[in-house]
């Protein structure tokens, strides 16, 4: 039960260290959760289209949903990958 405390207190300091990186980090799991959603999801979401333009809406919307997430997740991994060799430089 002690080391829970332990950990706790070492969340909080590393938080307070890369408080830069957390949008980063927020950001890359954002787009995880919307891939796994959408794997999940998003063929049920087509099958009940109720038109064909209805289902072709659906594809545009979803392709620009796709690029937004893809431009999203290279941004932050770079901002993370730059974060993370500047620190390593340092040492």
């Amino acid at each position: 039960m002690a080391f829970m405390g332990v950990l706790k207190a070492r969340a909080a300091l590393w938080l307070r260290d890369h408080r830069g990186a957390v949008p980063s980090i927020i950001a890359v799991l954002a787009v995880i959760v919307f891939w796994v959603v959408g794997a999940i999801g998003g063929a049920g979401f087509l099958a009940g289209a109720s038109s064909p333009m209805a289902m072709l809406t659906g594809l545009y919307v979803g392709l620009a949903a796709v690029a937004v997430s893809i431009i999203i997740a290279t941004l932050a991994l770079n901002d993370l990958a730059r974060r993370y060799s500047r620190s390593r430089a340092r040492r």
